[in-house]
């Protein structure tokens, strides 16, 4: 009898693997599962009431930038890509939200202090900041000791890069 069990839980272990399996084959080929997209879309009216725009409503990429903005997107790249490409891209959600358009939907003043401490930010009340919080499930963004400088250059980065492309003109005249 015990034997039989046993072959019973078998079959259904190996039947609930090749669901697993196959559901997975489904979601890679994105035939099955859900998108950032959907979660993005599935809290945005709590983030309209405070003022976020969806991050499909970006900017097209910028014209070549001048030597120095060139120097300063360059220098927002490399921070970006040491404390910000963890938890964020430009054009796509990962664990944090998309950068892209954020300019516009925050001024740089409040941007400053948010990247600073945004669990300052957040204690303080501010209504989008709490918005934000919440939508991505009370993740806590880490503190960073950015000064103000180095905090603008990320923003001009991501600036650079809405839309989809880096701007081009600008990564050539920091590299000659």
């Amino acid at each position: 009898m015990w034997f039989k069990s046993v072959g019973f839980a078998l079959s259904v272990g190996m039947a609930l693997v090749v669901v697993l399996i196959g559901f997975t084959l489904l979601s890679a080929a994105g035939l099955a599962g859900f998108s950032a997209n959907d979660v993005a879309q599935a809290s945005e009216p709590e983030l309209q009431e405070v003022g976020m725009l969806p991050a499909s409503q970006t900017a097209a990429p910028s014209p070549a930038a001048s030597p120095a903005e060139a120097a300063e997107i360059a220098a927002g790249d490399a921070l970006f890509k040491g404390n910000c490409a963890q938890c964020h891209a430009v054009n796509e959600q990962v664990v944090g939200p998309a950068l892209a358009g954020i300019s516009k939907r925050r001024p740089v003043s409040w941007l400053i202090p948010w990247i600073k401490n945004s669990s300052k930010v957040v204690a303080s009340g501010d209504d989008y900041a709490v918005a934000l919080f919440n939508k991505f499930n009370k993740q806590q963004m880490p503190s960073f000791a950015l000064s103000d400088k180095e905090i603008t250059s990320i923003i001009a980065y991501v600036k650079s890069e809405e839309g989809g492309a880096a701007a081009p003109a600008a990564v050539a005249m920091v590299s000659e």
